[in-house]
């Protein structure tokens, strides 16, 4: 039997005052737009690490980005997500059998692994509403940016619980993009 718990998890981490990688639920960090706030995202598929603790970066930025990627992912088109001030680059491909391959590309590394697309897309997902849940909690008076991207966020996970390619269980078909699908051939050149 397949484990959808480990099949894609995500985990937001924040620099704290102290300088230590902490929880975003436990951190404390008052967030604002103009603080940029570093932080991580832990993101694992199939056991794969795709991010991890030495990707930081201005981690409300770049949760608002993969927001608005995940939607146009969720739209049917493949996404290239630039991290807001590194060099990092996320990609996210569909291949065949409801799967999607997630690619992680810095100037010396590259991680890639591939998953069920409605796992990444449940994880991913939930990883942003966490994210900003924490952050709106973290202010005194709402901050109607935080509070925009935390509804998209929930939308976009409830939207992701309905998510399934996989032809054998005849889930919903997303818009096509004009792009060519990557086939296991495309796959195994990345």
């Amino acid at each position: 039997m397949y484990d959808n718990a480990k099949a894609a998890r995500v985990r937001t981490l924040v620099v704290a005052h102290s300088g230590e990688l902490v929880p975003v639920e436990s951190c404390d960090v008052q967030f604002c737009r103009d603080r940029c706030i570093q932080g991580v995202i832990e993101f694992y598929v199939d056991g794969i690490r795709i991010l991890g603790h030495e990707d930081v970066d201005t981690i409300d930025a770049l949760w608002s980005l993969m927001l608005t990627s995940l939607k146009t992912f969720i739209g049917g088109e493949d996404v290239v997500i630039n991290f807001p001030e590194c060099r990092y680059m996320l990609v996210l491909k569909r291949i065949s059998g409801g799967r999607v391959v997630v690619k992680f590309v810095d100037r010396d590394e590259e991680r890639v692994a591939s998953g069920r697309i409605r796992n990444v897309l449940e994880a991913l997902t939930r990883g942003a509403v966490d994210f900003f849940e924490a952050a709106l909690n973290t202010l005194p008076v709402d901050e109607w940016t935080y509070r925009r991207d935390f509804n998209a966020a929930v939308r976009l996970h409830e939207e992701s619980a309905y998510f399934d390619l996989d032809d054998s269980r005849g889930g919903p078909e997303p818009k096509r993009s004009p792009l060519k699908r990557a086939s296991r051939d495309d796959v195994a050149q990345l």
